[in-house]
């Protein structure tokens, strides 16, 4: 296992991501162990590539096909939370409270950049689409919705004011 310094909250989260996959049948190989503990300290967005260069410094017999595999195994079981953009590549969102947390996102189509529940933009959506929702959809379709995803693309904060000085 790593040597990466534990939270509580960390702990729990590891602990926790174990018995899943125990109780989904996987088995906890030391690679694996090794993969969920260093994932369980992660919060933001990586690409797989990203986890496996962070790991090589911990344990250099991990393999890229290896992290994959645990990635999709968690992205599967809904412990994290795997954001598809079309045929480029993946990235997984880590966050604090495992997969629970209600997301939007916008990728920048410029830069790259991920940006996760932007402040403004969340208060905007949650305003007009989630409680409109909530009164108009759900309502009406007999739904209940725990959390969501949403995706935008476009620009970034830099790089939007960069187009607007390019006009």
């Amino acid at each position: 296992m790593s040597k990466i310094k534990s939270s509580n909250t960390d702990k729990v989260k590891y602990r926790s991501w174990v018995v899943s996959l125990k109780k989904y049948g996987y088995k906890l190989t030391d690679p694996r162990e090794t993969i969920l503990d260093y994932l369980s300290k992660e919060s933001g967005v990586k690409s797989a590539e990203d986890v496996y260069l962070g790991l090589k410094g911990i344990n250099s017999q991990i393999g890229i096909a290896t992290v994959y595999r645990t990635l999709d195994i968690l992205s599967n079981l809904e412990l994290i939370h795997k954001i598809n953009f079309g045929s480029s590549k993946s990235l997984y969102v880590f966050s604090k409270n495992g997969n629970k947390d209600s997301s939007i996102y916008l990728v920048c189509d410029n830069c790259g950049k991920v940006i996760i529940n932007n402040k403004c933009l969340n208060n905007a959506i949650k305003i007009r689409l989630i409680d409109d929702a909530k009164k108009n959809i759900f309502k009406n379709c007999n739904l209940k919705i725990n959390n969501f995803k949403i995706y935008f693309s476009g620009l970034c904060d830099k790089c939007s004011t960069q187009d607007l000085s390019n006009e």
